[in-house]
């Protein structure tokens, strides 16, 4: 097809200016039209000493607010009766849980959605990155 060469403009045809603009039938978007953007999420990182922090946990999972259970600084007998109480709250709730590290956990009410993502170590211990 040679309907863009003219010999006249070395081979090659001119813009003339008279080609149809585009038309989109979706409006703009501006700031009045522009969906609301829901506020930052909130995520509680907590590090009980004791059990009495069982209620914080459960205050901020019926709150519908994540949290990271990080139990390093209880005894056992202790961190085993959280991970219980936190199990139950989670039953009840329909929420998540999901050991994230050693007596670490991620509790997660039942209108959020964890991905995980299990990559393979390398040798030394961390993540292969290629």
């Amino acid at each position: 097809m040679g309907a863009l060469r003219d010999e006249h403009h070395n081979g090659w045809l001119m813009p003339s200016g008279n080609y149809p603009a585009a038309v989109y039938e979706d409006e703009w978007v501006d700031q009045e039209t522009m969906p609301a953007v829901p506020a930052p999420a909130k995520i509680v990182s907590l590090r009980p000493t004791g059990f009495e922090a069982a209620r914080t946990v459960g205050e901020h999972i019926r709150a519908s607010i994540p949290v990271v259970m990080d139990l390093t600084e209880m005894n056992e007998a202790e961190a085993k009766r959280m991970v219980d109480f936190a199990s139950g709250l989670i039953f009840g709730t329909q929420g998540g849980i999901e050991r994230i590290a050693r007596r670490v956990f991620l509790l997660t009410p039942a209108d959020v959605e964890v991905m995980v993502i299990d990559r393979p170590l390398d040798e030394t211990g961390f993540y292969n990155q290629s």
